[in-house]
């Protein structure tokens, strides 16, 4: 019953947020982690494997490993059955990146994360989630050092801009998660701290659709074959499509 009403409501506005599903230890290692490996992507400068994706903010693919490879923050047990419901049984992990807003980073042009499936309103209002994607901050994310601004139910309503709608700007402290369809237009806004604000997003896709668009210079799902040994296999069918048929 919960999860037919968390999906009924997901469906009108297409975005959701959930409160406290990560421990703040567990987000404390992922941003240890994440700053131990990842901190040469730091810097307002292009890199070769990274995706710019606004004024001082780079997309990086995150490897699958250490406490990234963990199934509370790949199939988190409170917000995973809501996705199967919206996405079918069949749901792949279809990338796992990193989004850093450096400090004087100004707000994105609003938008949505890849074009629509047939390009028409008339259609694609219609066409249920084939893509959401999981927000998952390093830190909090305020009006400080930025939160990404979203537009509701634009997945289902006005697919061409938000025209005069008005935003919402959800303060999100680290163990919160954010869930939304990546029709919903939205955009980050400004960090006018003096800190970076990084964050993890994981998008889940249906079994047949894949992001063809912002994935040209890197890989979306980075996982060795030794991590991929250690998933359990309850959760193996989220990262098979990463191997070649043939390939253990």
């Amino acid at each position: 019953m919960l999860i037919g009403l968390a999906t009924e409501r997901f469906n009108a506005a297409g975005v959701m947020i959930f409160e406290q599903v990560f421990t703040p230890d567990h987000v404390a290692k992922l941003n240890a982690d994440y700053s131990a490996r990842y901190d040469a992507y730091h810097r307002d400068i292009a890199h070769a494997d990274a995706l710019l994706v606004g004024d001082r903010r780079n997309m990086i693919s995150i490897a699958v490993s250490g406490p990234v490879n963990d199934p509370v923050v790949y199939a988190n047990p409170v917000i995973q059955p809501l996705i199967n419901s919206l996405l079918g049984g069949d749901v792949i992990l279809g990338s796992v990146v990193a989004v850093t807003s450096l400090p004087g980073a100004e707000d994105q042009e609003f938008h949505i994360d890849m074009p629509l499936l047939f390009g028409g309103e008339d259609v694609d209002v219609r066409v249920p989630s084939y893509c959401l994607t999981l927000v998952l901050p390093l830190v909090d994310m305020n009006a400080e050092n930025g939160t990404t601004a979203f537009y509701p139910g634009t997945h289902k309503s006005v697919l061409d801009e938000p025209a005069d709608l008005d935003p919402v700007f959800p303060d999100v402290p680290v163990g919160d998660a954010i869930l939304f369809d990546a029709r919903v237009w939205h955009y980050g806004t400004a960090n006018v701290s003096s800190a970076p604000r990084p964050v993890f997003y994981n998008s889940y896709q249906r079994s047949w659709f894949r992001d063809v668009v912002n994935f040209g210079v890197q890989n979306p799902l980075v996982i060795a074959d030794q991590e991929l040994s250690q998933v359990d296999a309850a959760y193996r069918h989220l990262f098979d499509w990463t191997r070649k048929p043939g390939r253990a």
